[in-house]
């Protein structure tokens, strides 16, 4: 990482590298071994109300609130908590609000 080399560039010890970030010394020789070092990246999930998306905005259509949604969910077999459904239709809703800002200019030319 950065933060090995930077330290290491400035005349600290690899022991001392190693106690500072709680890292073994064998960690600190491998990163700074590396030119790159390794990017992470977070996993995606598939996000188990994804499969009742059209279920869901059939619903919002019709008024109904989290609460009956959650309700209406389970019905049909799904296993996960109030707070989840709430959760994932604030999101549902945000993304639909700038869905619905986003404009598309067209013109015309004169008659």
């Amino acid at each position: 990482m950065a933060t090995h080399q930077a330290l290491h560039a400035q005349g600290v010890s690899i022991r001392k590298i190693a106690k500072t970030l709680s890292v073994s010394r064998n960690t600190v020789r491998k990163y700074l071994r590396d030119i790159n070092p390794p990017q992470f990246k977070a996993r995606e999930y598939e996000k188990q109300l994804d499969k009742y998306r059209e279920e869901i905005q059939d619903m919002l259509d019709k008024g109904y609130i989290g609460t009956r949604i959650h309700k209406e969910l389970v019905q049909k077999g799904y296993m996960g908590s109030p707070s989840s459904v709430h959760r994932y239709l604030r999101a549902f809703k945000e993304n639909d609000k700038a869905a619905k800002l986003a404009t598309t200019r067209v013109e015309t030319g004169p008659y």
